[in-house]
């Protein structure tokens, strides 16, 4: 039977303060550790599990796990469990998702790191599988040795030409498109933001460049006639545009252009591919990619991190199977 002085574990989702030896709420101090292997890996990704950034900072898994549990109470509040984690049904089972909270900004702020972060993502699920698919892209790059060329470096690149430079939103892709004999003049951006990859191999290195990530989780329609509609038939149009007129080049300075598609599950993506194939008549595209990764609200238990999304094959329609570190 316990005692009403024993110590209570504290629930995993509450802010109830971790207590010291003297039954005082425990302070937390940042430490370098802390902002090299969590705060640091928490201002590129905004969503991260604990696993994840144990693939990041290294060392002891129940160190971190430890560490992030009293960051993330009170009085300290350096980082933050996001609520809408709980709502999958096994959440309390699986490993748990943080941010950066507000105190924790500051302390990067302090180091010259700024964010342009003004409100939530409209969709939890689909903002962390973006964030677990570009940090898979920055594992796979320390795995292998290579290198990855992150948005901020694109922007102070002398090759971006300085119309995109200076356009309040340099992400986006301008494209004009031809629908039922109207010419319509959108925009095409991806998940994330653009980056590239710089492959070494033999003395000489070879780059890759993604506009983002294309996460999908299962929510937008495959296929429909209207274009104003978000849809994966609008997206491979938009795309295909992209690569037959060259625009990357014109808009980034980039010497290729591949779009990175990751689906759910195999099913979905098979739908995918043919719409593709349909669209182009068999012909398919080089640079569209697909491959398949869980989602928050799939069923089962999420894959560990690891680099997969750099080191394995990605799936093509009417062309072969892509590797960045081997095609």
């Amino acid at each position: 039977m316990q005692s009403d002085n024993s110590p209570r574990r504290n629930s995993r989702w509450s802010e109830t303060p971790v207590l010291d030896r003297n039954r005082k709420p425990k302070a937390a101090c940042p430490t370098e550790r802390d902002i090299d292997g969590i705060f640091a890996p928490l201002t590129r990704y905004r969503y991260l599990p604990a696993d994840y950034m144990h693939a990041f900072a290294g060392g002891s898994l129940d160190y971190l796990v430890n560490r992030l549990n009293l960051l993330s109470r009170q009085p300290n509040r350096y980082v933050a469990r996001p609520p809408q984690q709980r709502a999958n049904a096994a959440a309390n089972h699986r490993r748990l998702i943080y941010e950066l909270a507000d105190k924790g900004w500051a302390v990067m702020h302090e180091r010259g790191v700024m964010h342009e972060r003004s409100r939530a993502p409209s969709n939890f699920a689909h903002e962390l599988m973006t964030c677990q698919l570009l940090a898979s892209f920055e594992l796979g790059v320390r795995e292998t040795a290579n290198r990855l060329i992150a948005w901020s470096d694109i922007l102070q690149s002398q090759n971006l030409p300085d119309a995109t430079r200076h356009s309040p939103k340099p992400y986006l892709i301008p494209v004009t498109v031809s629908i039922d004999g109207a010419m319509i003049a959108t925009h095409v951006a991806a998940d994330g933001a653009p980056f590239g990859i710089g492959r070494s191999r033999g003395g000489d290195t070879a780059f890759f460049f993604c506009p983002g990530v294309e996460a999908d989780c299962g929510t937008e329609p495959i296929d429909t006639s209207d274009f104003q509609r978000s849809s994966l038939f609008k997206k491979f149009l938009l795309y295909l545009t992209v690569e037959a007129q060259g625009i990357h080049r014109a808009h980034f300075g980039f010497p290729n252009l591949y779009v990175p598609f990751v689906t759910t599950n195999a099913t979905r993506m098979s739908s995918m591919m043919k719409l593709l194939e349909r669209i182009t008549r068999g012909a398919g595209s080089r640079t569209l990619l697909f491959k398949t990764f869980p989602a928050f609200t799939s069923p089962g238990k999420p894959p560990p991190p690891s680099g997969h999304m750099l080191t394995e094959d990605w799936q093509r329609v009417g062309h072969p199977p892509f590797n960045f570190l081997k095609s």
